[in-house]
């Protein structure tokens, strides 16, 4: 049998099998069942796939080799949703409403989609819209691409109902659900072969499928293709990469219908996620450069194709994007709308250090490939720049756009969720990087090696440090995890997380803290939420330490109330994100004994002092307002002091030797102009 037969045969085995899974995810039932004369376990048709698209991948001698590689990832992925219980959850209900609104009911009143999709308890979803509509501030992009693999989920319903199976034909049964996941995958995996087109271009392909593999894994991307696939980022990913693959092929030379092209997936984009809309910026620039040559060379001829071009660009974007429009229309009345159950956009409010840097889903701290990646891209911006340059702005406008949303971090999403849209253009760094990297490898072996050497002694020193600390007990039995645990604690404390660098470094140096401190200190900043102009340390409760300092004693209860004795003084550190007139307020009992003093209670902030007044035997309140000059933005010490601190044992109170003067419940600080900034 000649190579090509077996080829065809193993790659259409491997279709068979991975579609069987797909129908296995969204039926719950196997299609070979009666082929198999049982029930095949995923594992073993996980197996087949993969052993069928390796046949067919080896047959074909290193050509035309994506199909099946794509079809084996897609049959693992298929396993993985299954293994992690992927399903229609989160922000996907709310694509979903589209869908399923547009599919049964003609429209996009979703105020009965939101119940049966079992959203009835978000009221604010119900208030009606000028045109009486339930609100909505997702996209209908994802409904459009995902309508295809919806209708095979409606006929897979339709025919178990038909079979007696307990299952709705209404478009909110597991199979239109489960189609939405399958959707995503597909899309992603569609995604990933477009990003590989991108790096081919510039690139050798070893490098370009590597990169492309590690960036997918080594990112938030994997999740919302196995554990999240409802939400949207996979297609919003694919229809990105396409686009940048397009422009950068016809970047030499591009004719009206690249133009025309170009435009209509961005259109579609933008569809799927709003701010994909930015990527217009890589053609934008290049018809910008393209004029002003053409403006300073007297060339009409280009002056006019560019002018041209730009138009059609502009147009078929317009065009592409008017389903989101009528759909705005109808809910809201307008042609462009923006819901208020949304986030708000705070232009002149970025987080922008945050959102790179910051322990919560920042881009570079939680994604160190991210950052070898943002590294390559520089690398590359300076060897191809008029790729690499336009790549790197849209880069950065994307970064300051996220960073204006109120909710910067994500919410509750895994990871950097939101530059979805970069993930093509960290993959072209990430093989900048790889090349560049393997050549100083080449280069400079020893000293690679050497610095490998140098880690695991770094290791050895960071053990040395848990065992002074007695974390680690010297000729003990010590589970390795535990060994690694002590030592990561260690290096971070000396260290911090690398990939915060310069941030926490910048931020250590200003402050007086150590790098490893930035991660709390920095992100949890008091003030930075504008409908938050406040903050509070809860003293006794699990994880206070990092906001104390000295002059405190172990967390202990009392009843609900969980509080540390303080001694005198005793310190907190008050992260701000920026100064303002503070009320201070200290919910504290005095240490009290029989002819005792009178407790007083002193709060001094970055040295500045204010009297809080009395403190008694029962649990109460005191405060004072401390001036905005006493405060700065950063780490502020605020130092909390007492007219005595007594030892129990001293005072006839039992054997307790430490020194008492109050005991503390919580610090918190409130803006006392909430109009100052």
């Amino acid at each position: 049998m000649s190579g090509i037969h077996v080829r065809r045969i193993a790659w259409g085995a491997a279709l068979v099998l991975a579609v069987e899974l797909a129908f296995r995810e969204i039926a719950r039932r196997s299609l070979l069942h009666l082929v198999l004369g049982g029930n095949a376990t995923i594992a073993s048709l996980v197996i087949a796939t993969i052993a069928a698209a390796a046949i067919a991948a080896v047959a074909s001698r290193g050509r035309r080799t994506a199909g099946p590689i794509l079809t084996a990832c897609f049959a693992m992925g298929i396993a993985l949703q299954l293994q992690l219980g992927a399903r229609l959850q989160s922000d996907g209900f709310y694509y979903f409403a589209y869908l399923r609104s547009l599919a049964f009911d003609h429209d996009v009143d979703f105020t009965n989609d939101y119940r049966m999709l079992g959203l009835g308890d978000k009221t604010y979803l119900f208030r009606p819209t000028r045109t009486g509509h339930a609100e909505s501030a997702w996209t209908i992009g994802p409904a459009i691409v995902w309508s295809p693999f919806f209708a095979v989920g409606h006929v897979t319903a339709t025919r178990l109902h038909a079979s007696g199976a307990d299952v709705a034909t209404d478009g909110t049964s597991y199979p239109y659900r489960q189609a939405v996941c399958v959707a995503s995958l597909f899309y992603g995996l569609l995604g990933c072969w477009f990003i590989y087109r991108l790096a081919r271009l510039f690139f050798p392909g070893r490098l370009a499928a590597a990169a492309v593999v590690l960036t997918i894994t080594g990112t938030f991307m994997i999740w919302y293709l196995v554990k999240e696939p409802s939400m949207t980022h996979a297609a919003s990913m694919t229809s990105v990469a396409a686009f940048m693959w397009l422009w950068a092929a016809t970047s030499a030379s591009r004719r009206t219908r690249d133009w025309a092209l170009l435009g209509a997936l961005i259109g579609l984009a933008g569809l799927i996620r709003w701010q994909n809309v930015l990527f217009a910026l890589l053609p934008g620039i290049d018809a910008l450069a393209a004029l002003a040559r053409a403006w300073r060379g007297g060339d009409r001829v280009v002056l006019r194709r560019t002018m041209t071009g730009s138009a059609v660009f502009l147009g078929c974007a317009f065009i592409a994007f008017t389903p989101q429009l009528f759909a705005w229309r109808a809910i809201y009345g307008t042609w462009f709308a923006r819901s208020p159950v949304g986030p708000q956009i705070r232009w002149l409010d970025p987080h922008f250090v945050d959102i790179l840097w910051s322990a919560r889903n920042g881009l570079f701290s939680t994604t160190p490939v991210a950052y070898l990646a943002a590294i390559g891209l520089a690398v590359f911006a300076f060897a191809r720049p008029a790729i690499g340059g336009p790549a790197v702005i849209a880069v950065l406008v994307m970064a300051y756009f996220n960073s204006c949303i109120q909710d910067w971090w994500g919410s509750a999403g895994f990871g950097a969720r939101r530059f979805d849209g970069i993930v093509p253009l960290l993959a072209l760094g990430l093989t900048a990087f790889l090349e560049a990297a393997s050549v100083i490898v080449r280069r400079h072996v020893t000293a690679v090696v050497v610095a490998a050497v140098m880690l695991v002694a770094l290791g050895n020193l960071a053990l040395m440090g848990a065992a002074q600390d007695g974390v680690v007990r010297i000729g003990e039995t010590l589970a390795f995890d535990r060994a690694w645990a002590a030592q990561g604690r260690v290096l971070h404390g000396w260290f911090g997380n690398p990939f915060t660098y310069p941030a926490s470094l910048v931020f250590a140096l200003r402050n007086g803290v150590s790098p490893g401190d930035y991660d709390l200190l920095s992100t949890n900043r008091f003030l930075a939420d504008p409908l938050q102009p406040y903050g509070r340390v809860d003293v006794g409760a699990e994880g206070d330490d990092w906001l104390l300092g000295d002059g405190w004693h172990a967390p202990e209860k009392d009843g609900a109330i969980t509080y540390r004795w303080a001694a005198a003084p005793a310190q907190a550190r008050i992260p701000l994100d920026h100064a303002a007139p503070l009320r201070v307020q200290v919910r504290l009992h005095a240490f009290a004994y029989p002819n005792a003093p009178a407790q007083t209670l002193t709060l001094v902030a970055n040295g500045h002092r204010c009297d809080a007044g009395t403190a008694t035997a029962d649990w109460q309140t005191l405060e004072c307002t401390i001036d905005r000059g006493a405060w700065r933005a950063g780490v502020n010490e605020l130092s909390l002091q007492f007219a005595y601190a007594v030892r129990p044992m001293d005072v006839g109170m039992g054997g307790d030797p430490r020194p008492l003067s109050a005991a503390i419940d919580w610090i918190r600080v409130a803006v006392a102009d909430d109009t100052a900034r």
